[in-house]
């Protein structure tokens, strides 16, 4: 064998394993590369919003209650549609993140009750804006007196808590205006399903 190729052959092997060694652009192995291009674990899902510290009840001028951090727009308002009929309503407004033309259910608990209010985005962003109604004469909306605590939960929008309030309450007996809740009899339970047999 020529002593010039003699020479030539350890180089190019020298060289190989050189580039076999060596990282990326950024110096990288190939096994960090590998996990930057193909990583072992998905992105963790994005946090529901916190509720801030602070919030209160407080009632608004319009007849309406806001529950809101001191300085911050309200994250949550009820206020009343249709006060003193039979076909009054209270509207839940929650501020928080929302999608385009998404829905959900709004569920609050306390006062040993639990009332679901269907929303619907009216305004998207983070935080974008929610609303929905619900018949002041629901029994299940008494849950909103809780006076050991009471939270509503917006899937994907967070938690709200907050103790005993009298003032989210007080929304709802004004909406109502001396009007009582509808009693269920079996002669209107008959009327409503004509020709139901039992």
């Amino acid at each position: 064998m020529p002593a010039a190729m003699s020479r030539t052959i350890p180089a190019l092997a020298s060289l190989l394993l050189l580039a076999a060694c060596s990282g990326g652009e950024d110096g990288e192995t190939p096994e960090q590369a590998k996990r930057l291009v193909l990583p072992s674990q998905p992105a963790p899902l994005r946090e529901a919003p916190k509720q801030p510290e602070g919030a209160v009840w407080s009632a608004l001028p319009n007849g309406a209650a806001q529950f809101a951090a001191p300085g911050q727009p309200p994250l949550l308002v009820v206020s009343c549609e249709k006060r003193g009929t039979p076909e009054a309503v209270l509207r839940f407004t929650r501020t928080t993140r929302a999608e385009e033309g998404a829905k959900a259910l709004f569920a609050i608990e306390g006062n040993s009750r639990v009332t679901r209010v269907k929303l619907d985005v009216v305004k998207p962003g983070e935080p974008g804006e929610w609303t929905g109604t619900v018949s002041a004469f629901d029994g299940r909306v008494e849950a909103i007196r809780g006076s050991y605590g009471v939270k509503a939960t917006l899937p994907g929008g967070g938690t709200l808590s907050w103790s005993g309030s009298s003032v989210p309450g007080a929304v709802l007996t004004d909406c109502r205006a001396g009007l009582t809740l509808p009693k269920e009899t079996p002669e209107a339970d008959a009327s409503e399903a004509p020709g139901e047999e039992n």
